[in-house]
């Protein structure tokens, strides 16, 4: 699947906040980070090898080393969204901490995600700070629509991926000083398929 979806070639990801982002929301031209910047580099769990297996399908990834000299064979399993899902944890910990609940979003494209976010941060009565992390591909469209609701928001642009995974997170959350006792809603790249994979370190998936 996400050979089809193109991130089987992932180019890294960019974290914009449409306050002061120049492109204004088209192309990607606008600070991408690559390389050893840990922070913002992007951590793509998927082993694509000759055979594209994908954790989808194949919840564990098999090698097989042949000693043909001794008739052995190795077999090693490791689990291959394992640093994902540690990276998934610490982000977990540290809402938990502030006392943040977090809630991603995912659904297909154009099935009203930023829609019922403008709705719900829109609301009278609500009591909570809210924040807001979105992701798509390339644009940063959704940020801006968040962003004239007054609620904080950043944007991730994941470039080939077709999904957020937690180091992207992470280095969001780094950005972002969020309140105690307030609500993360993370709207995910509209696809739903690769997103389901992955923990982000969100308390509860909401699919709409």
């Amino acid at each position: 699947m996400c050979e089809t979806c193109g991130c089987g070639n992932p180019e890294g990801f960019t974290i914009r906040d449409p306050k002061t982002d120049p492109v204004n929301g088209t192309g990607h031209e606008h600070d991408h980070h690559h390389g050893d910047d840990l922070a913002h580099s992007h951590y793509h769990e998927h082993e694509h090898d000759h055979h594209h297996d994908h954790p989808h399908s194949h919840p564990h990834s098999y090698i097989q080393d042949h000693k043909h000299d001794h008739g052995k064979v190795i077999e090693l399993n490791r689990d291959i969204l394992a640093g994902n899902n540690i990276t998934a944890s610490m982000n977990r910990r540290f809402l938990e901490g502030r006392k943040v609940l977090c809630l991603n979003m995912v659904s297909s494209p154009g099935s009203g995600k930023t829609t019922i976010l403008e709705k719900t941060i829109s609301t009278p009565g609500i009591s909570k700070k809210i924040y807001v992390i979105e992701g798509d591909q390339q644009t940063l469209t959704d940020a801006i629509r968040i962003g004239k609701t007054g609620a904080p928001v950043l944007q991730i642009n994941t470039g080939s991926g077709c999904h957020l995974d937690a180091r992207m997170i992470d280095a969001a959350l780094k950005k972002m000083d969020i309140e105690a006792n307030s609500v993360l809603f993370i709207e995910n790249v509209g696809n739903l398929v690769c997103p389901a994979a992955y923990d982000l370190g969100e308390h509860h998936k909401v699919l709409l």
